[in-house]
Formats: C-alpha cells, structure tokens, sequence
C-alpha cells in the first residue's frame, strides 16, 4: 500500500485545537516543568525520568536549535521572550483555530485576546463553575444574601449576555465529585447546598455535590436551548481528580434523560484510560462526541497510539476531534499538534493494512480528526 498522500495530507493540514487554555508569562510561578506532566508537588522531581518528557523535550530542543537539556530549553525561552517562542511554536503547529477555556487560575495568565496575534482565528467556551464562583464572590448589587433563585437567574443571564460570543460551555465536575450526576437534584437540596457552601468557603467555592450537579443540569439545558455545544472533562488529570469518578460511564443517566436528548456532549481528554469507555458512548448515543486531546502529548508513544486506536474503535469517524488541551506553555500547542499528525498518521495507515479503511477513506477521515469535524460542530467561520 501507498500511504504518501495520507502523510501529506496529514503533514500540510491547518488544523483545529479544539480545546486549550491561555499561556502564562514568563516570570510566573507555574514553572516550566509542568508542561511535561500532571504532577505537582514531591512528584514533581520525578518527572523527568518519564518517557514523554524526554521525547518531548527533545522536540522541543530541536525546533528551538539549542541542547536537549532542560536547562538549555529554558534558558532558550528566557532570552527569546515569549512572543518569539509563542510565533515559533505555532507557525510549527500550523493550528488555524484555537478554542479557549480561560477559566484556568495560573500565576500572570495572559488574556485570551494577546493570543490572537499568532494564530488567524480564536474562539472561547465559559467553564460553568468556574462562572457560578465568579458570581457568588461578587455578590448581588444590592447586598442582598442569595438564594438559589437570584443565583440562578444571576448565573443563566450572564450565560444569555455572552452565548452569541461563545462556542460552548465547559464542566469540570469531575474535578469535585465526578460524573455521577445526580440528575433529580430537587431545589430544596440545591438550596441548602447553596447555603452550606456561602457558609463554609471564602471565597467561595461550590464545593457540595448537590450544587455541582444542578449547575451541570441548568448549564446542560441552557447549551441545548441555545444550540452550544458542552464540553466535559473525562479521564485523567492532576491528583486534585478522583480518576474512577471520571469515567464517562458515569453519565449514563444523563445521557438516557430524555430532557437532553438533542444536546452536544464533548468528552474530553481522549477520556483515558476510559478511551474503549468513550467510544462506546460515542456509537450508541448521538448527543456523545470526543476529543483527542491531553493524552497527546502527555503518554509515550505507544500509550498516544494505543489510546486513539481504542478511541476509534466504535466511536463514527465524524464524532471525533483534535485538540492540544494545551495550558501556560506555547510549546504544548507545537508538541500536540506534532504528536498528534504521527500518531494519527499511525492510527489511520494501520486501519488500511488492517482492512478497516481504504486508502482514500483514510486521507478524508483524517482531514475530518483535524479540522472539518470541529468546523462543522463548533460552527467556525473564518
């Protein structure tokens, strides 16, 4: 077989990031290290016996031209300054859209506008609770104490003021109790939530299960109203995660309300290491969609390829997108963008050696994986 206008397809496509956050300054206390891995604290010193940081900081050292030390890189980065090393890595990227979720809290993060200058169009999406914080911190005009009503009516009208601004909105519920939604969450156990965490967190934060599960309920209703698109973090994360309540098996409920049969769920992070989990989803419920994002280019080699392999496995071929998920470092938009192009490549070549695709179906599913999906989904206009 003939695999060489795959590989130049693949290698010349502009593509979608379907899913990333704002960088950081060079000066902030999130420090470099953390672009190579989850890991925060003790396990920290650890990561640089990993074999996607010595992969990845070998990718980065040979776009830069400097020694494969971290050392080098950094120091490479420091007297460059960060707009030059922003254009370096996304001209290498060749990233044609960028959808944002700026509700990341890092040391100087930058505003999403600043990232305009180096890739042609930029799209955002609003984290819900990170919103729901927001306001509640805030407080009513008057002064007056919440209740779940003003909150709620507080909450669904900033959605309404920005949702013809927006591309969707993003959950992160797995970050405080899992996917577990409890989809008959009634007013009064919002309500006394609510009051419990006012009481409890300052600043506030929402961190009962009752009040993460009516925020994901009317966040969910109003992107299906409004024709959005809700993005959900799945699978692996940093250790502030309860990894197995963040299979999206847990969303079994949600997807069987009839109340959100005509939503758009995007289940993020390739899902891993519940990827098999979430193609399942993907081909029997039309609402799932996926993301290919995080597990490139934070896994070994095998791991990226294994992972997207079981991706595709069920899940329709026009259901899943890419993304970087890249955060505070532009070299993470070049080392997904660059990971993702091989490995696809990979995926896609053995399903034609394998019987699964023609060659020819292979070169449009690709142009699908990175682009003309998202395109389509997001409703990008350039």
């Amino acid at each position: 077989m003939d695999f060489s206008e795959l590989k130049k397809t693949i290698e010349e496509l502009e593509i979608v990031d379907g899913h990333a956050h704002n960088l950081v300054a060079l000066d902030s206390n999130f420090a470099f290290i953390h672009a190579f891995s989850l890991a925060h604290g003790d396990a920290v010193a650890s990561t640089q016996h990993s074999q996607s940081f010595k992969r990845n900081l070998r990718d980065i050292a040979e776009l830069y031209g400097c020694d494969s030390t971290l050392e080098a890189v950094e120091e490479h980065r420091r007297v460059s300054g960060l707009e030059s090393i922003t254009s370096t890595c996304f001209k290498a990227a060749r990233i044609s859209t960028v959808i944002f979720d700026d509700g990341i809290d890092l040391d100087k993060i930058i505003d999403t506008e600043w990232h305009k200058t180096f890739t042609p169009h930029v799209a955002t999406l609003v984290r819900v609770e990170r919103l729901a914080e927001k306001i509640l911190n805030q407080g009513l005009p008057d002064g007056s104490s919440w209740t779940l009503e003003s909150f709620t009516n507080a909450f669904l009208s900033k959605l309404e003021s920005v949702a013809g601004e927006i591309v969707g909105l993003k959950s992160i519920a797995a970050y405080y109790f899992g996917l577990d939604i409890n989809i008959n969450v009634t007013k009064k156990e919002a309500e006394e939530a609510l009051q419990q965490v006012l009481a409890v967190w300052k600043p506030v934060l929402v961190a009962n299960k009752n009040l993460v599960d009516y925020i994901f309920l009317i966040s969910l209703e109003f992107a299906q109203s409004h024709d959005l698109p809700m993005q959900i973090h799945t699978g692996f994360g940093d250790r502030g995660l309860n990894l197995r309540m963040s299979n999206p098996l847990y969303l079994h409920n949600v997807l069987e309300d009839k109340r959100f049969a005509k939503c758009r769920i995007v289940l993020l992070h390739t899902s891993y290491p519940f990827s098999k989990e979430a193609s399942y989803l993907a081909s029997l419920y039309s609402q799932v969609y996926l993301d290919f994002g995080l597990a490139i280019p934070k896994l070994s080699v095998h791991g990226m390829v294994s992972a997207v392999k079981d991706l595709l496995e069920q899940a329709p071929l026009n259901k899943v997108m890419f993304s970087t998920d890249a955060y505070a470092f532009p070299e993470l938009f070049y080392l997904g963008a660059k990971n993702a192009r091989k490995v696809v490549f990979t995926v896609l070549r053995d399903s034609c050696i394998d019987g699964d695709l023609t060659v020819p179906e292979a070169v449009e599913a690709a142009k699908d994986l990175f682009a003309r999906n998202s395109i389509s989904f997001y409703k990008i206009t350039s």
